[in-house]
């Protein structure tokens, strides 16, 4: 049961969250809101980059943390998920023909990603945490 909340459980709850955090920025930053066709752009390219990008690379980065030091892995998931927002960034502005890592759109997914990140880290430690009491 464990498994099913960190592979299905935990990436929907982050991809979520970091679209909320996209909307918000969009609209405390820019003061804009979103319209029906960026949204559907927005949940389609950072939805593409998000599970094959950024997915398997919070499970990698959760694994590494598990392998080297367990005792804190409560304060590194967040950590090491923050930490790779760059990468689907990068790949979200070039698909879209930008290679800015500053432009504006870019800081749009950086708070997606970074967002998601800290949601992705949180919920993995909760749930391996869930996995170990229930070991006891």
């Amino acid at each position: 049961m464990v498994k099913f909340y960190l592979y299905v459980v935990t990436p929907l709850l982050s991809f979520i969250g970091g679209f909320f955090a996209y909307i918000l920025t969009l609209k405390i930053i820019w003061d804009q809101s979103m319209s029906a066709g960026d949204m559907i752009a927005v949940l389609l390219w950072g939805g593409i980059a998000f599970f094959l990008l950024a997915t398997p690379i919070y499970l990698g980065i959760t694994y590494f943390i598990d392998r080297r030091c367990k005792k804190i892995g409560g304060l590194l998931y967040p950590i090491g998920c923050i930490l790779v927002f760059f990468i689907p960034t990068l790949f979200v502005t070039l698909s879209l023909g930008s290679m800015n890592p500053f432009s504006p759109e870019a800081m749009l997914f950086h708070s997606f990603f970074l967002t998601s990140g800290l949601i992705f880290g949180l919920c993995s430690w909760r749930f391996k945490r869930i996995k170990a009491i229930s070991v006891i």
